[in-house]
């Protein structure tokens, strides 16, 4: 029987593997602990114009916190630009967690980014941080990406 609970633990770790994107760390910042972007299955991330970009980003919390702000950035080349997302309040967007928040804790955040039919079809990395009320990192991740139809 130990056997048996044994390999059905191991399958689900692998299973729950392959279903993960490829992320990038953010230099000297808190990385998450899981990254699944819908519809990616390999880096750079499809951007499909006129769609949602969803995904759910799991991290654990460094420290109390009473908010959660999405900060986002926009890398294409060499230029860097801000893209405030829809909800600027990422408690709401928090899956299986409301703030405040305790040190430890492990949350998801749901991601749910538009994609305008008007953006141009070109690669770039997003960099998604999510910063309490003392304006301190909790998370961040990078995600190569490109803009397609």
């Amino acid at each position: 029987m130990a056997f048996f609970t044994y390999v059905y633990i191991v399958a689900a770790f692998l299973v729950a593997d392959s279903m993960q994107t490829n992320f990038q760390t953010c230099s000297g910042q808190p990385a998450p602990t899981n990254v699944v972007i819908s519809g990616c299955d390999s880096l750079p991330c499809p951007l499909k114009r006129g769609t949602n970009v969803d995904g759910a980003i799991s991290f654990r919390v460094l420290e109390n916190t009473k908010t959660l702000k999405p900060v986002v950035d926009v890398q294409l080349g060499e230029i860097h630009m801000k893209y405030p997302l829809p909800q600027q309040n990422a408690c709401k967007d928090l899956t299986n967690a409301q703030c405040p928040l305790d040190k430890g804790e492990t949350v998801t955040y749901h991601l749910n980014m538009p994609v305008e039919k008007a953006y141009p079809k070109v690669s770039m990395i997003i960099q998604l941080a999510l910063v309490d009320e003392l304006n301190k990192t909790q998370m961040c991740v990078k995600i190569p990406a490109k803009v397609v139809d």
